[in-house]
């Protein structure tokens, strides 16, 4: 118990709905959008639509968005006086189906012609945050814009709501939406356990012993994976999702494991007298891991059946967070070692084809980083002065953005 103590990450956020550009490079040729409401009857809903919808075409990055609110006829060719400017409208129709969910007529035009139009069905109007990202890709392909299929993907996190309680969360990937899952215990460690993101494996600590649950999120099954004395975390899944990469003390002190789900068969990787933990599977069949076989954590590989290891990274004094990609590694890492200041934690990508390693965030204390499924963004946590945000890196457009959050402290994230 005591080992998981020392690696639980608590973070501190603020809330907040809107999408604010941190870092921005070549939009001088963007064209100017606004969104308009032609809901027939206005609500609080249908107004925070708008900057729902605006959110996430700032993401988009084809646009320069006008986030300014307005009520237009669905069918008019004209924009609202205050979007005479706006070469591009996205208009909107929210139609209540008076059994909780809602239809969406969308459409946008240039210059007064349409040219992109569709109706979204939702069943639950509270998960309207993923009816603006399905219209955001949609029009992102339509005008073939860099992939972002990870827009409309869930997110998982472990919430602490009391010293010795916490929750499940799924969210969209602005965690403006939140369902709790699982309540009313001690858990950690949530990752996702398919490409389909229908189950979850998380550790418990209500049992005698940590212990690996899979959840079923439609039937609220949960399935015992395995237990472990002082430490039991999943810290990856295999693409075809057959296989995980675990961290298990069983003698006092955290190593790597593999575990396969077909046959049940555990697989030692590591053996160390001190800590390796947080192993992720690499494209080129190695394994990337935490360990502090330098005196302070690092990140380190090894492959199966191997005990030789090699240093990946040397750059900063505290690399403690990773997440992997086929043949690139996202760390986070001490950029400062001062006494009493406060230190900056930031992202860097390590290409291990070329040995190329960037920068990817400038200021802050920059955690949890997680490659979407598809390896086009990046999704990570914030923390500078008063403010915390959740964070996306989108690489195809050379962008980042901040959302301000205010959801107590977390855990672990995964999406």
């Amino acid at each position: 118990m005591k080992i998981i103590l020392i690696f639980l990450t608590l973070v501190q956020f603020s809330w907040g709905a809107d999408a604010t550009l941190e870092v921005v490079k070549g939009v001088g040729g963007l064209s100017p959008l606004a969104i308009e409401d032609s809901s027939l009857q206005t609500s609080d809903l249908s107004r925070k639509f708008t900057q729902m919808l605006a959110a996430d075409m700032n993401v988009v990055s084809l646009f320069t968005v006008d986030q300014s609110y307005a009520s237009v006829p669905f069918n008019s060719l004209s924009p609202s006086p205050q979007h005479q400017d706006a070469q591009y409208l996205i208009r909107y129709r929210l139609v209540d189906d008076g059994a909780g969910g809602m239809r969406a007529d969308v459409k946008m035009l240039q210059n007064g012609n349409e040219f992109f139009a569709k109706s979204y069905i939702l069943k639950q109007s509270e998960m309207a945050v993923f009816l603006s990202h399905a219209i955001a890709y949609d029009i992102n392909a339509k005008l073939g814009g860099s992939p972002i299929d990870w827009i409309k993907r869930k997110v998982v996190f472990v919430r602490l709501t009391s010293p010795k309680r916490s929750e499940i969360v799924v969210s969209d990937y602005t965690l403006s939406y939140q369902k709790v899952v699982m309540s009313g215990g001690m858990y950690g460690f949530a990752k996702w356990a398919n490409s389909e993101q229908s189950e979850v494996y998380y550790t418990s600590l209500l049992d005698f012993k940590p212990t690996i649950y899979k959840l079923s999120l439609q039937s609220g099954k949960k399935d015992k994976i395995v237990s472990s004395d002082g430490m039991a975390v999943c810290s990856d899944v295999s693409e075809d999702s057959k296989r995980l990469l675990l961290t298990l003390a069983p003698n006092g002190q955290p190593d790597i494991y593999l575990f396969d789900l077909t046959s049940g068969a555990k697989t030692q990787i590591t053996n160390y007298s001190g800590i390796d933990v947080n192993g992720q599977f690499m494209g080129d069949g190695s394994i990337a891991f935490v360990s502090n076989r330098l005196g302070y954590p690092n990140i380190f590989s090894t492959r199966m059946n191997s005990t030789a290891v090699s240093q990946l990274v040397y750059h900063g004094k505290n690399n403690s967070s990773l997440s992997s990609y086929k043949n690139f590694l996202v760390y986070k890492a001490r950029e400062n070692s001062a006494t009493f200041a406060g230190n900056s934690f930031n992202l860097h990508l390590l290409s291990l084809n070329s040995g190329n390693v960037q920068r990817l965030t400038a200021s802050g204390e920059n955690d949890f980083p997680k490659f979407s499924y598809d390896g086009e963004a990046i999704l990570y946590i914030k923390q500078e002065g008063a403010r915390s945000s959740v964070g996306v890196i989108r690489f195809g457009v050379n962008k980042s953005f901040v959302f301000p959050l205010k959801i107590g402290r977390i855990q672990s994230i995964d999406w």
